[in-house]
């Protein structure tokens, strides 16, 4: 007979959802040990002794197959941030083989509120992990010993902040240094991690990417694939990012698939002239990019050669932001025509492109796209159609005579035109499946239109879903809803609580 340990994970998992309470030998365990007298449970154990031992091994080994489970996501956050992380250190020197277990790492290393700083490690913790990382080959200066004894005996810890110590650092210096140690010192346990997501001030997080560059990418995470790098701020404030962090950054891109930013202001007038084959999946939401067209994020998705999905995307309705440029983030994703199937170029509500320059024109250099989000200003969409507004049929109702104009009825000369919107729609590749289009309904009925006669043709066999953003007219819905039915659509459903990105 087979010994429960060589048994298969899957059948010891089978054989415990059976050992319940209810159960003969469990029960009488139970009962035995709720008995004041203490001998009951050990003669009871005796009487039971090959089920005990059967249950426990069982429970052992269930333990050993779970440990990767319950170590495979670690999220540190909120207060102590740095001293979690270091209790992390402290366990995977015990147990090494939880840093193998460790893929999806979170951290968020936001400055404590009370005490004003993330890092309080003490001049001992310090002198721990100095002796330990030079095990690793990870050296720490003697220096930094002698300015964690220097802010410990200090009187105020915010005048330390700001005034140097006798070596010139600040505590703020202090505190990247101590978190240049952990993140060293991190990068050398995690070993299978494949995802890293790092929130807090940049102060703090551009620390992190120089320890993945070469020399020490081919040891330090050699199976990571995502990168997110959150400011971890509101929504109305954002970090500079200038031009050495994000070529640091655009370098750690070159050896991973996917890679997310959240709250930067890029500030970047050197061309990257590299080419990327790596990354697959950039997301850049609430960024703010340069005004000129020729650097930094233009240029870096040039150097793409093989992205499957680009998103930019805004919501924090922050209206000092730089003014993006659709039409030129489309010419930079040339490159990757051939690879991208998901594209989203959302600007947020309020905003309009006044000229036809700024507006994409086309969607013919993109033959495998499935995925397609946009708001109607990015692609000359919001444009007068003739349709009347739930305000006008209001007024018409009462015998007015008062022609309300909608706002949508631009007059300024070089504006998309109708023509040219809904000529858009003909470009729209055969391989797309999902639509989402903000914007009001007013002002995209035409283009809806056009879109239900473009699929009765059988110019979109693969299109599933077409979704809209900002209903503000109940005849809208109707309209659109009768177009696609004209056009051979046997079902057509309106959520208006649809998930638009």
């Amino acid at each position: 007979m087979a010994k429960l340990l060589d048994l298969p994970p899957e059948l010891l998992l089978t054989i415990t959802s059976f050992l319940w309470s209810n159960q003969p030998a469990k029960k009488r365990l139970f009962e035995a040990s709720n008995r004041r007298d203490r001998q009951t449970l050990a003669s009871s154990l005796e009487r039971e002794r090959l089920s005990v031992i059967d249950l426990s091994s069982t429970c052992k080994a269930l333990y050993e197959v779970l440990q990767a489970e319950k170590y495979r996501i670690v999220s540190i956050h909120g207060r102590d941030s740095v001293q979690k992380l270091f209790s992390l250190l402290r366990l995977i020197r015990l147990r090494p083989e939880i840093g193998n277990h460790i893929q999806q790492l979170h951290l968020q290393l936001v400055p404590d509120l009370e005490v004003g700083n993330i890092s309080r490690l003490s001049s001992d913790q310090l002198r721990f992990l100095k002796s330990w990382a030079e095990t690793i080959g990870v050296f720490i200066d003697d220096e930094v010993l002698l300015n964690a004894l220097e802010y410990e005996t200090h009187e105020n810890v915010e005048d330390s902040r700001h005034h140097p110590s006798r070596n010139g650092s600040s505590l703020d210096d202090h505190d990247e240094t101590c978190l240049s140690i952990l993140y060293s010192m991190l990068c050398y346990y995690l070993q299978k991690v494949k995802e890293i997501t790092l929130s807090g001030y940049w102060s703090r997080l551009s620390i992190f990417p120089g320890q993945l560059l070469s020399p020490l990418r081919s040891r330090n995470l050699p199976h990571l694939q995502s990168l997110v790098l959150d400011t971890g701020l509101p929504r109305r404030f954002f970090m500079f990012m200038d031009s050495s962090e994000i070529i640091s950054v655009a370098e750690v891109a070159n050896g991973i698939s996917e890679v997310y930013l959240r709250g930067f202001i890029l500030r970047h007038t050197i061309d990257m002239t590299y080419s990327n084959h790596f990354l697959h999946s950039l997301v850049l939401q609430d960024v703010q990019l340069p005004v000129n067209g020729g650097g930094s994020v233009y240029s870096f998705l040039e150097s793409c050669k093989s992205l499957s999905k680009f998103i930019f995307l805004r919501t924090n309705n922050h209206h000092d932001m730089t003014l993006p440029r659709p039409l030129w983030m489309k010419n930079a994703l040339k490159n990757s025509r051939n690879s991208l199937r998901t594209l989203c170029l959302y600007y947020g509500s309020g905003y309009y492109f006044p000229l036809r320059l700024w507006t994409i024109d086309t969607f013919e250099g993109f033959p495998r796209l499935e995925s397609l989000w946009f708001d109607a200003w990015s692609c000359g969409w919001a444009v007068r159609d003739g349709i009347e507004t739930d305000e006008e049929i209001e007024v018409n109702e009462i015998g007015a005579n008062i022609e309300i104009e909608s706002e949508s009825n631009f007059t300024m000369e070089g504006l998309p035109t109708l023509t040219s919107a809904k000529k858009l729609v003909t470009t729209l590749p055969p391989s797309l499946r999902r639509l989402h289009v903000d914007g009001p309904m007013d002002r995209v009925y035409g283009n809806m239109a056009c879109l239900a006669t473009h699929c009765r043709d059988g110019m979109m066999p693969r299109l599933k879903e077409v979704a809209f953003g900002e209903w503000n007219s109940k005849l809208a819905i109707d309209k659109v809803r009768s177009a696609f039915r004209e056009a051979g659509v046997n079902q057509c459903k309106v959520d208006k609580d649809v998930i638009m990105w």
